[in-house]
């Protein structure tokens, strides 16, 4: 009688329990804003999902069923020890299986935490941490608003990076390198000339494939770079002996230097492991950052981290352009934002993909049917903006793309012309170059919003994007000059100039040879812009060492 009497009463806890939780739809939390003390700019984690039920509460499979299938677990609770939905102590969420991420964000508890995917592949982290490693853990555990900046930077790529090391064999502690590489930021340009995730200079990005010209720099592919990175630090690795932390000092500091170190540690009768060969403090620095990463995501709650939850599963898709398109266009038919798309894409650098060729396009994943039927059903002519041309006497290819300020060879292929003989009254396609004017010569515009910071001013930011202090006050109905720290401003700006999301501030060193004409011309600027932000007259001789600021349009470096 006990028996039944008490399956009875478990029956009807459970029929109660589904009817107050049966046919719900728990809906995303907005996460609440995080302030960022170290002047990094915030990326926004939406890291929240919903959880559909489909008339029941959800477990593994879609309905309350605990790890062996059942409704009851081991001890006559309503579930399970793995996968219940009581813990220990009773409470409707257990240690293994949570609706909230640590910042109580609502989480699909069907999809696993990349976090986790990443412990299970870590191998690099010695038993005994050296100082060096505690002490860029203890900088970490002081900037927590850093760590949330670049964790949000990561989340659109860092579960492609995890599943291409996995793929691989290597550790998983290596999808944080980026990190310490570049903030997970796909813009990011260094003094060495490094560029993208992975911070590849020009030298070792040809010589793993990665391409540049004026319409695309493979150093900033979210795919082709990490493929790349990864095959260089498979070869790295072999060729110190597999060892990982050699492995990764090569990687920042160049092989000749670390062999030449352990060479004259050699001789000396010394230890030839990374923490005994001399090399140069950044590379010091290096690995013990990653190692104190390492250490932190392996155990968050030791140091109250609270990591934001990233979905063990694609962020993106990919579709391949088959011919030349125009980005703008891609933007308008997904409906995916344009900052979202650039930082998905930052390898373009020009606002149509490059005339010759096979390319990708990352988009959320979701996005990308309206593009797929797009690339289905209309002729690819039309996916480039263009105007007509008629040929008139004395007119000749050359000086027709010459004109138009497009490559002689682009121009014969979209008008799919065997040779350069033109004839009176042809008709030619002109498309858009992709810089700031379209091929009828009109000026392209953009609308991008700034965040006003500590010590901008309007006739700084005027400046910064070559337009007016009037004409600013005019787009934002301001009355005075004053401004405020995080007040948004609205920038009209042109195309071929540098956006809000793509603008870098340089801090560039004056080398020998170096004019104010060569500057200008190596990042893409000008020189009125060069001497009005650092107050010089363009006849002054630079030294060499001197410090010049730059504000530079990552995409066009």
């Amino acid at each position: 009688m006990q028996s039944e009497h008490k399956s009875s009463s478990l029956f009807l806890n459970l029929i109660f329990f589904s009817l107050l939780l049966g046919g719900c739809v728990l809906t995303p939390v907005e996460p609440g804003d995080q302030s960022l003390d170290s002047g990094l700019p915030q990326e926004p984690v939406e890291t929240a999902t919903k959880i559909v039920a489909e008339g029941s509460p959800v477990g593994a499979e879609g309905s309350l069923t605990g790890a062996e299938g059942s409704l009851i677990g081991a001890e006559g609770s309503l579930i399970g020890a793995e996968g219940s939905l009581t813990g220990a102590e009773g409470s409707l969420l257990g240690a293994e299986s949570s609706l909230t991420d640590a910042d109580g964000t609502l989480v699909n508890l069907e999809v696993p935490d990349l976090w986790q995917r990443i412990r299970s592949g870590h191998n690099l982290t010695p038993e005994v941490l050296p100082a060096s490693v505690l002490k860029q853990r203890d900088w970490y555990l002081r900037n927590p608003s850093y760590l949330a900046t670049v964790f949000g930077r990561a989340e659109p790529f860092i579960f492609y990076v995890t599943d291409e090391l996995d793929k691989a064999g290597l550790p998983l502690e290596l999808a944080l390198l980026p990190i310490v590489e570049s903030t997970y930021d796909p813009l990011a340009y260094s003094h060495s000339h490094a560029v993208g995730l992975w911070q590849f200079i020009p030298s070792t990005a040809k010589s793993f494939g990665l391409k540049r010209d004026r319409w695309y720099d493979g150093r900033r592919d979210v795919i082709y770079s990490t493929q790349a990175a990864v095959k260089y630090l498979k070869y790295l690795h072999r060729r110190f002996d597999n060892d990982w932390l050699l492995a990764l000092a090569a990687y920042n500091s160049g092989e000749g230097n670390v062999r030449k170190s352990i060479k004259r540690n050699r001789k000396l009768g010394k230890k030839t492991d990374f923490w005994s060969i001399k090399l140069p403090r950044e590379t010091r620095n290096y690995v013990p950052q990653l190692l104190a990463l390492a250490t932190l995501i392996e155990n968050p709650e030791k140091f109250d981290i609270k990591l934001p939850f990233i979905a063990d599963q694609a962020y993106f898709e990919v579709v391949e352009i088959e011919s030349q398109i125009d980005l703008n266009k891609v933007i308008e038919i997904t409906g995916v934002e344009g900052t979202a798309f650039t930082k998905l894409n930052p390898a373009y650098r020009r606002s149509i993909t490059p005339p010759q060729g096979k390319h990708n396009l990352l988009l959320p994943v979701g996005s990308a049917e309206p593009l797929r039927q797009l690339l289905a059903t209309t002729d690819p002519k039309t996916w480039v903006p263009h105007t007509e041309y008629q040929v008139v006497s004395g007119d000749s290819l050359s000086q027709i793309a010459q004109r138009f300020r497009i490559p002689t060879q682009w121009l014969k292929n979209r008008n799919n012309l065997r040779s350069d003989r033109l004839r009176i009254g042809q008709v030619l396609l002109i498309p858009h170059s992709g810089d700031n004017t379209t091929a009828s010569g009109s000026k392209v515009s953009q609308t991008s919003l700034y965040t006003v910071k500590h010590g901008d001013t309007l006739s700084g930011i005027a400046v910064l994007y070559k337009t007016s202090i009037a004409a600013l006050k005019r787009a934002n109905e301001l009355t005075t000059d004053s401004l405020q720290i995080g007040q948004k401003l609205t920038i009209r700006h042109s195309s071929a100039g540098p956006t809000p999301e793509n603008l870098r501030r340089l801090s560039y060193r004056v080398r020998r040879g170096d004019s104010l004409y060569l500057i200008a011309e190596k990042f893409d600027l000008t020189i009125r812009d060069i001497t009005r932000w650092n107050k010089i007259s363009r006849n002054e001789f630079l030294q060499p060492g001197q410090r010049l600021t730059l504000f530079i349009n990552a995409l066009r470096i």
